[in-house]
């Protein structure tokens, strides 16, 4: 028996020092989404740079408010992302992705007419490393034709 746990030991041992390390830009990617569908933008906008700028000239504030917006709009959602292309250097990212987001719009003043129940965007952000930590720093977002 104690032949089969140290056995057993080693392969775990060996297994978790073969994988391959995890990708920190992935992972706040991950992470961000993850907040996004708890719908808490204050999380969300916690991964945007001071400095932050998206592709019409918004900031930090502008966009932190549209992720209110959004999120507050919806009962429930549900993120994926495919397509995830990322270029990373030691202090800076460049990320390309699509969303593929459903959901269920709130039933207040007629928004849910208004509101898809499913779209599909294109993402591409650049992330710099501040204190340690990776954000966005810029963004560029728009949304894909549906095809039938």
């Amino acid at each position: 028996m104690l032949r089969f746990l140290r056995t057993a030991a080693a392969l775990l041992l060996l297994a978790s020092c073969s994988r391959e390390p995890r990708d920190p830009v992935r992972e706040t990617l991950k992470r961000i989404v993850a907040s996004a569908e708890a719908r808490d933008a204050g999380a969300v906008a916690g991964y945007l740079s001071a400095s932050f700028r998206d592709a019409e000239g918004g900031n930090k504030a502008d966009a932190a408010d549209l992720l209110r917006r959004t999120l507050a709009a919806y009962e429930s959602i549900s993120l994926s992302l495919s397509d995830e292309v990322i270029a990373k250097g030691p202090e800076a990212a460049n990320a390309t992705f699509k969303v593929r987001m459903s959901g269920k719009p709130r039933a207040v003043a007629g928004l849910e007419g208004f509101l898809p129940r499913m779209s599909t965007w294109r993402f591409e952000l650049r992330l710099e490393l501040e204190k340690g930590s990776w954000r966005i720093t810029s963004a560029a977002w728009r949304r894909l034709e549906e095809s039938l």
